[in-house]
């Protein structure tokens, strides 16, 4: 049976705070469970993230043709 890991750490919200996120798990000693709740965090924040730059991707001046 696969436990579940509880983890407490933050979704970073702002790309500013995912690249602290990475430069911290990055430069980190931890391990095991800790480890995989900032790594699982870090994940959620980017693919959040792309989507939104994905979904407001438009061209510059578009709207004047």
């Amino acid at each position: 049976m696969v436990s579940e890991a509880v983890c407490t750490i933050s979704v970073p919200q702002t790309t500013q705070e995912l690249e602290l996120a990475i430069w911290r798990y990055k430069t980190s000693d931890i391990c095991g469970n800790e480890l995989f709740c900032q790594w699982q965090a870090i994940r959620t924040a980017a693919l959040a993230l792309n989507l939104l730059e994905t979904t407001n991707d438009s061209i510059a001046g578009e709207d004047s043709y």
